[in-house]
């Protein structure tokens, strides 16, 4: 059963990556928004019912450790350059969407501190002009972008290494299948009409959908439909 969640996990994660990636051709489809919201808010319920397999309890190697510990201290850098902006614009509620501390970025897990990273990045992206008066120039967006992706992939074989303890177990499995049928009943049904306009988008989308391992002899794949609950 273990084994099922793990490669589910990898799923999840996945496909969460390719919606966010793509976040910009669905912007218009606030039901497809919502969705995705409601599946990464899915993992960070199902992270605090699991614990990560890890020798040093934090799911990465030592040059893993340093990479976390870098990329932190850029997301440091932008949410202060965003809360300097929110303040001098007066705005209330940005400041507290982007009122971060390093306290704050340690103890986010891992999949947390690469959604709160790309949920920083995506409001600091479209306003760049506005930020340099903050000292957060292009070069350091620019590299705040290909830390999203190198630090996903750093983690992503260690994060889904999961053991689900007696009093969290059925929890958890409820989620699982929560997060299964909002994928198969609404996210697959919303995104298959991209795959005209945007096939790329559908494209990654499908592939992220596929549970890869999880018998242990490869890559379990529909004939049409992408999986929701891995068991075909």
């Amino acid at each position: 059963m273990r084994k099922i969640l793990v490669n589910k996990g990898r799923m999840y994660y996945a496909t969460i990556r390719v919606l966010n990636k793509f976040a910009h051709v669905f912007a218009g489809n606030p039901e497809l928004n919502e969705a995705q919201q409601q599946l990464i808010d899915g993992m960070g319920e199902i992270n605090l019912e699991e614990e990560v397999l890890a020798v040093d309890n934090t799911g990465l190697t030592t040059s893993k450790d340093e990479l976390r510990a870098e990329f932190t201290l850029c997301l440091l850098k932008m949410a202060t350059g965003l809360k300097a902006y929110a303040t001098t614009q007066k705005d209330t509620k940005f400041f507290v969407k982007v009122n971060y501390q390093l306290s704050d970025l340690n103890r986010l897990p891992d999949p947390t501190l690469l959604n709160t990273g790309s949920m920083l990045f995506k409001l600091a992206n479209p306003m760049r002009e506005k930020l340099v008066r903050f000292f957060l120039t292009d070069d350091d967006l620019t590299r705040v972008e290909k830390m999203l992706v190198d630090f996903e992939a750093a983690f992503s074989d260690k994060r889904v290494a999961i053991t689900v303890s007696k009093s969290s177990n059925v929890r958890v499995l409820d989620v699982f299948r929560s997060k299964d049928k909002l994928l198969k009943e609404v996210i697959d049904i919303l995104v298959a009409p991209y795959q005209y306009p945007n096939p790329d988008f559908f494209r990654e989308y499908t592939n992220a959908r596929i549970i890869v391992g999880y018998t242990g002899r490869g890559k379990s794949k529909p004939d049409q439909e992408p999986p929701a609950e891995g068991e075909k």
